[in-house]
């Protein structure tokens, strides 16, 4: 879950996450990826100021024009309505620093921070840093979780009564890329991530204490990443390619004495239509070799509930309109689809998979206009009817 968690509030969210949450994943990238969604991403050189002059800084209006912003930190509370965790209150907040001498975006720092009626709460800090000429690119997360849930199982063996569970957990994840030619960089990628699981239903030892087992432990990981970036923008593309490509070799899980594996892929590409974009994303998650459930995949699908699809591989695919409106406003449409699967190598050997369809609107306003910086909201409506709603700094990818 520790993984899976995170890039899914970044992200989307990061992103992630997030996501994104930050989110990614975007929530992102935020994720995302703010997430996730891992996904979150990140002014003018020479000029020195604070949040709150930059807050109020604009840049000459011309007559009969809308003034062009240059906001360089936003926060703002975030209403919580998810499936998961239940109904409650956050803050996400974003500070733009400004441009490296030669490089084409700004570096970020991030906090975000939620609790919920279900007593659950999390903390997430972050920063991306984009250094002098695009040479190098590095990152640095880490979060606490305290999370009140239930276990509803897995892909292909879900429980006919969801379990209730508290699970307390941390994180630690830092990576760094090095450019080899224009657009090209590879790098490396460390995670620490660790918890335990309480159950709360009436059960026998054996039964709780193999629950718990299951669903608690720690991990850290190393592994490898390849980017190719050729989009005009990390926060607002409006053209260009994105392909990430990246491993994590994990050490050995105290449960089985074995180490395992998790591959992933990320494409996007947008297209400029007049002032519009058309863009989508295709993404793929493998775990390989005997993964603890707590590391299991989820969709980075908006509208999906990330408790419930939960397995050792996920694919998805998302395409995304962005309609501008006027210099401040503009709307996105977007629909995708999710696929999550599991392997049991049992008695004999099957594959059990779940499909997620998923649709949703939403709305931008423009807060920065040379890095794109924006803050948004969307709503998206998935399988069996559940509706999610998103408040987010720039787009989910």
């Amino acid at each position: 879950m520790h993984t899976s968690l995170i890039k899914t509030s970044l992200l989307s969210l990061s992103l992630i996450t997030v996501a994104t949450s930050v989110l990614a994943e975007d929530a992102a990238k935020v994720e995302n990826h703010a997430a996730e969604s891992r996904e979150p991403t990140p002014q003018n050189a020479g000029a020195s100021s604070t949040p709150s002059q930059e807050l109020a800084s604009h840049q000459p209006q011309v007559a009969g024009e809308e003034a062009l912003p240059d906001r360089k930190f936003a926060a703002f509370p975030v209403p919580i309505t998810d499936d998961a965790l239940g109904v409650g209150l956050g803050v996400n907040a974003m500070y733009l620093h400004d441009r490296a001498e030669g490089a084409t975006n700004p570096s970020t720092s991030m906090f975000y921070g939620q609790y919920t009626d279900s007593g659950s709460g999390m903390a997430i800090v972050g920063h991306e840093h984009v250094f002098a000429h695009d040479a190098w690119r590095a990152g640095f997360w880490a979060g606490h979780f305290s999370l009140n849930l239930k276990y509803t199982g897995r892909v292909g063996m879900q429980l006919p009564k969801a379990a209730k569970y508290s699970s307390y957990s941390n994180f630690v994840y830092g990576e760094v890329r090095k450019q080899i030619i224009d657009d090209l960089y590879f790098g490396v990628q460390g995670l620490w991530s660790g918890g335990n699981a309480d159950l709360k239903e009436k059960a026998t030892a054996e039964e709780k204490r193999e629950f718990e087992r299951q669903m608690s432990g720690n991990n850290s990981a190393v592994g490898f990443l390849m980017t190719y970036d050729s989009r005009d923008n990390m926060m607002g593309a409006s053209q260009g390619l994105n392909v990430d490509l990246s491993t994590l070799h994990y050490s050995k899980d105290s449960r089985t004495g074995k180490r395992f594996d998790r591959l992933d892929a990320e494409i996007s590409q947008y297209f400029p239509v007049g002032e519009d974009v058309l863009a989508y994303r295709v993404i793929g998650k493998e775990m390989l070799g005997d993964t603890p459930e707590y590391e299991f995949v989820t969709p980075d699908l908006r509208g999906a509930d990330w408790n419930k699809y939960r397995g050792s591989a996920m694919y998805q695919a998302e395409v995304e309109y962005r309609r501008k409106f006027s210099t401040l406003w503009s709307g996105v449409a977007f629909a995708g689809v999710a696929m999550v699967k599991n392997e049991y190598k049992g008695a004999s050997y099957s594959v059990k998979s779940d499909v997620i369809p998923s649709a949703g609107v939403g709305v931008r306003y423009l807060l920065n206009a040379k890095e794109r910086f924006s803050i948004g909201a969307d709503v998206a409506v998935s399988k069996m009817g559940n509706t999610s709603f998103y408040i987010r700094f720039g787009e989910a990818f």
